[in-house]
């Protein structure tokens, strides 16, 4: 009776709950117009929490179909047979729901043409190959929202405080706008005037190289993400603007504007700013990246080391903030459309700049000698510089014809410069005795203006994978800069007395110029299914002079031909590449070289000497990726690079403007070569929103060119170059990243380590230097409709040491914290703070601690129908702790320096947005 009564429990336990399933669907398929059944119809059910097929069948020959042992849920039906629209229902079902849904009809599609519009639901998340969709009508957000809004709801999507993205674990920093740039490619602007309901999908997918959008073959692991906003119909075309006032009603005031139209392919916007607060107004830093080209330069270095540059970020029109009290203004414009089909296209972007930068710096410094010598040197300065310019930059696309394009972009530029800086410096040895001090002043006034160009011509060959891309870039640079160098230096002896005295009083007459022509062929050829060779040649000429007259003032200005440089520079190099590419289902296989055969020549025209160098630069490469999986991925990698000595390092021109520091050449230094090799591991889990990566490397250098100083009694450097073995760098480090999208919660690790030796020669001794750090990044952020707080910590720990003694252990510690907040709160109003914790705790260099808490915080309030006017207070610096300082700890050197600072402020500001869309509604 037992065993019966235990046979029945397991029964009951294992399977009652599987018949206690019992919901289940069933109808019958019918044609409403030849009122007849549909045999074979295709029934699909969905689960609608994660878009999963539950189950599929087909219906009888008359036309009845039944879904049965149905879960709880929330399921999509949707019905399909040929000519027919398809039929769609949700259905929400408990364990023992059973649907009759008798006759379904089924309609025709060509008697719903131009009458009823069927729309399928999507998922809301989707992936095909290396792209990421996502529905934005699927994610809520609150009304009037604007892009940023809805970036911050898309699982892996991190966004910060100053609006940098992340996918994956990977920077944006190329956001497009339907496929193209939405006046640039700053991810800023369309995040701050792009409405959140005006977006249709986000697309989020691997940054190609120009080489790979030609051929389509992957060159390695993508270090970044591209994001496309797909706009919706009626939001194509429209109008956005902003005005941003900020002041104190006294001194410090941040203020910008812009105003721009997008209609189809014409984008046109004029924009201006003016700040003296070390922050961007809304309007410049929105319009900062606007670019008129973007193609590879051809760069080929004294040394004959080439690189391929992207043009085309921040330039010098740009505001960035720095140390010191700026005030920067700066304006633009920005026009851009396409004709003919889309066939012909223009891009023109003009800026102009006027920035002024005051700065006051001290600086105090303890040095260590091999025999056991300290210095202590002290110095102040105060300096002025400013700077001016306009640049206009454009381009030219042309289709050709469907597989290939023509590409003419340029850019041109002038700019003044102006200087002025004044100092006091002094030395001390142990004995509190000084050794020598200095007062200086330099100014200075320059101009320089700078033309460049590329015509690109790249063709697709019908055969994938075939592609061709030829370069021609012409580039001209002229520079002139007139100024005065006075300096009196005095020397002491053993007892302090002053034993001598150095006045310099010079003014010097600069001039330079540059003519270069570079160009670049490039070809890649598939050799198989899974085999590719990429083939390149290129070649640069660049002639340019130097003229650099010094003259004695108190000589009546006669000219110091000592000093004085009257060269000309002739560089001529040839460049080939060769890479072979291996792609199987699972791998990638590369590797390659690079060589460079360099002819320079230097003319000394006032002494006529000649000093030529013909050498020859390998750098061999080779890629390894492995696919773990659909979001998982590994590559090791080698590359390795010959390096010529500079020319400052063979035959320096003179340093005039320090008399306590000389640098002489050495014609017999051999080239270097560097080593490096690296390792990357990354995965991706959307579902659970996980993201790893892993990263590592180890680099060291044959024959370095290292600094071979000697330091005299009077603290007086003279230093020169050597070659040396020893420089060597290892680190490594781990993201990892995890979102929980339930409960709107973020959390993250960074980790990093670094160890690296260097040598140099000091009075004749080897110096190794060793320096060890670790860096431990925890991050934790929380979000919903009305809070976003987030907590990035940060722990330092380092250490560093010498070979010729140390002032102290050497070692370090410091921790930061930043927390920063966001709190909507009721009638439109926000608040919105950070706060900045840095702790530096003393250590056997410094005695005393270094804390600052920095506090920013700003109220506002948005007002009217849309919320385009918002009202705005905001204090920087509430605790009064900025400083203006930063310390160094080393093995035989520790410094510490201060520099000019904002003080606390508080700004009132407005801020007006219009933006719009010249159709109200969708097409119909």
């Amino acid at each position: 009776m037992l065993k019966n009564f235990l046979a029945v429990f397991v029964f009951s336990a294992l399977f009652l709950p599987a018949l206690a399933q019992k919901a289940s669907i069933k109808g019958i398929v019918v044609d409403t117009v030849e009122k007849t059944n549909l045999a074979n119809s295709s029934i699909l059910l969905i689960n609608n929490k994660d878009s999963i097929l539950v189950k599929d069948v087909r219906a009888k020959a008359n036309g009845e179909f039944e879904l049965s042992g149905l879960k709880k849920g929330t399921y999509t039906l949707v019905i399909t047979y040929p000519k027919m629209a398809d039929y769609i229902r949700d259905i929400q079902l408990s364990d023992s729901s059973r649907f009759n849904l008798g006759k379904i009809p089924m309609d025709s599609k060509a008697t719903l043409l131009n009458e009823v519009v069927i729309k399928a639901q999507k998922q809301a998340i989707s992936m095909k190959g290396d792209t990421i969709t996502y529905q934005a009508d699927s994610f809520a957000v609150k009304p009037h929202a604007n892009l940023q809004d809805l970036l911050r709801r898309l699982p892996g999507i991190e966004v910060d405080k100053d609006g940098a993205i992340k996918a994956g674990g990977k920077d944006v920093n190329t956001l497009l706008v339907d496929g193209e740039e939405f006046f640039g490619d700053d991810p800023l602007l369309a995040q701050k005037y792009l409405k959140a309901n005006a977006v249709s999908e986000v697309q989020v997918y691997d940054k190609k190289t120009k080489t790979e959008e030609l051929s389509g073959i992957k060159e390695g692991e993508s270090k970044e993400k591209v994001m496309n906003i797909k706009l919706k119909e009626n939001a194509k075309n429209g109008y956005l603007s902003t005005l941003d006032a900020n002041s104190d009603l006294k001194h410090y005031k941040n203020m910008g504007g812009m105003a721009g139209i997008y209609k189809n392919k014409l984008k046109a916007a004029v924009f201006g700013s003016n700040s003296n607060t070390n922050q961007d107004s809304k309007a410049s830093a929105a319009m900062s990246k606007l670019k008129g080209n973007d193609y590879d330069i051809i760069e080929v270095g004294d040394d004959g080391s080439t690189m391929m540059i992207s043009y085309g970020s921040r330039d010098e029109d740009d505001f960035s903030p720095s140390n010191g009290l700026p005030d920067v203004t700066g304006y633009g414009a920005h026009f851009s459309n396409k004709w003919n089909e889309n066939k012909v296209g223009l891009k023109l972007n003009y800026k102009g700049s006027d920035r002024n930068i005051l700065d006051r710096t001290t600086s105090k410094n303890q040095s260590l000698l091999p025999d056991g010598t300290n210095f202590f040197s002290a110095s102040s300065a105060n300096s002025e510089t400013r700077n001016t310019g306009q640049s206009l930059k454009g381009s030219v696309d042309i289709k050709l014809d469907s597989l290939s394009t023509l590409k003419i972009s340029f850019a041109g530029s002038k700019r003044k410069n102006s200087s002025q800086y004044i100092s006091t410096n002094e030395t001390k040895n142990d004995a509190g005795i000084f050794v020598n001090n200095s007062d200086q002043t330099n100014d200075s006034n320059g101009n320089n203006d700078l033309f460049n160009g590329n015509i690109n011509y790249a063709k697709k060959f019908v055969k994938k994978g075939r592609t061709l891309s030829i370069d021609l870039q012409p580039e001209t640079k002229n520079s002139t800069s007139l100024g005065n160098s006075l300096s009196i230096t005095h020397y002491y002896d053993a007892s302090g007395a002053i034993n001598r005295t150095v006045n310099q009083d010079f003014l010097n007459d600069n001039s330079g110029s540059e003519n270069s022509l570079g160009a670049r062929i490039a070809y890649t050829e598939p050799l198989g299914k899974q085999l590719s060779l990429q083939t390149a040649y290129s070649f640069k000429t660049v002639n340019s002079n130097s003229h650099k007259l010094v003259f004695d003032k108190s000589l009546n200005n006669r000219r110091i031909d000592s000093l004085s440089n009257n060269f000309d520079f002739n560089n001529f190099s040839n460049i080939g590449k060769v890479v072979l590419q291996y792609r199987a289902k699972k791998f990638t296989l590369s590797g390659g070289a690079e060589a460079t055969e360099t002819t320079f020549e230097l003319n000394d025209l006032d002494r006529n000497n000649k000093f030529n160098r013909n050498y020859l630069n390998w750098a061999p490469q080779s890629n390894l990726n492995y696919k773990l999986g659909k979001n998982t991925s590994a590559s090791l990698s080698y590359s390795g690079y010959t390096r010529q000595p500079s020319l400052d390092q063979l035959q320096p021109i003179r340093q005039i403007n320090n008399p306590l520091y000389e640098i002489k050449g050495n014609p017999n230094l051999k080239p270097s070569f560097n080593n490096s090799f690296s390792f990357n591991f990354n995965t991706y889990q959307q579902k659970s929103q996980m993201y790893a990566y892993i990263y590592g490397g180890y680099s060291f250098t044959k024959n370095a060119v290292v600094s071979s100083r000697m330091v005299d009694e009077v603290n007086k450097t003279t230093s020169s170059y050597i070659n040396l073995n020893g420089n060597n760098n290892f680190y490594g480090g781990v993201s990892f990243n995890k979102g929980f999208s339930k409960i709107h919660f973020n959390a993250g690790l960074n980790a990093s380590f670094n160890h690296s030796n260097s040598v140099s020669i000091l009075n004749n001794k080897l110096n190794e230097n060793v320096n060890n750090s670790i860096n431990i990044r925890p991050r934790f952020s929380y979000y919903d409709d009305k809070v976003q707080i987030q907590y990035n910590p940060s722990v330092t720990f380092s250490n560093s040491h010498s070979s010729i003694g140390s002032i102290n252990n050497g070692r370090n510690f410091s921790h930061n914290h930043e927390i920063s907040g966001n709190i909507e709160l009721p009638y439109n109003t926000e608040f919105n703070t950070t706060i900045s914790l840095s702790y530096q705790p003393a250590n056997a260099s410094f005695s005393t601690p270094v804390n600052i808490a920095l506090w920013n915080a700003y109220l506002s309030k948005k007002m009217l129908k849309a919320q385009e006017l918002e009202l705005k207070i905001a204090i920087s610096d509430i605790l009064a702790q900025k400083i203006g300082y930063n310390r160094y700890v080393g093995g035989n050197n520790i410094s510490e320096y201060t520099n000019s600072f904002i003080p606390r402020y508080v700004l009132i500001g407005i801020t007006y947005n219009l933006t719009g869309n010249f159709i109200k509604q969708d097409k119909k």
